[in-house]
């Protein structure tokens, strides 16, 4: 019985840093980077539903063609901001993301976050299509 407690206690603590973790990614005024993250291919209805756990809505699958740039004035206008939060998780191809002048490169399987409001620009670094799936969340 008093292995049992133990293990019960061990998991609450495991699971609750885990939780708070996860939970302190959703308000976190700095980016947040996990390499492969996610299996391949996406399982997006899972990561749909964890990322709406987290308050996170309107998700979607978007990409960029080869030689597309956040920095081409016809595009875009460089470097930006958004007044929500984004998860993405990385589908196909390779982006590169410059966020509070750091520097991250989405592959698939990956996850990267970042906050409302944050100095960003994009790009995609892959001979083809880079793909992605994102959820925001606007408070």
């Amino acid at each position: 019985m008093r292995n049992a407690q133990m293990f019960v206690a061990i998991f609450v603590i495991f699971f609750m840093q885990g939780l708070a973790s996860i939970a302190g990614t959703e308000d976190a005024s700095e980016p947040h980077f996990v390499k492969g993250k996610f299996e391949l291919p996406l399982e997006t209805d899972a990561i749909r539903e964890q990322w709406e756990a987290l308050g996170y809505s309107l998700c979607e699958f978007d990409g960029k063609e080869k030689g597309w740039s956040s920095e081409r004035p016809e595009r875009h206008k460089g470097e930006h901001t958004h007044p929500w939060y984004i998860l993405f998780a990385g589908k196909s191809g390779k982006m590169e993301f410059i966020i509070q002048g750091q520097r991250f490169e989405l592959e698939p399987g990956d996850e990267l976050y970042y906050p409302k409001y944050a100095v960003i620009a994009a790009r995609n670094l892959y001979d083809g299509r880079s793909e992605w799936f994102d959820c925001w969340k606007h408070y």
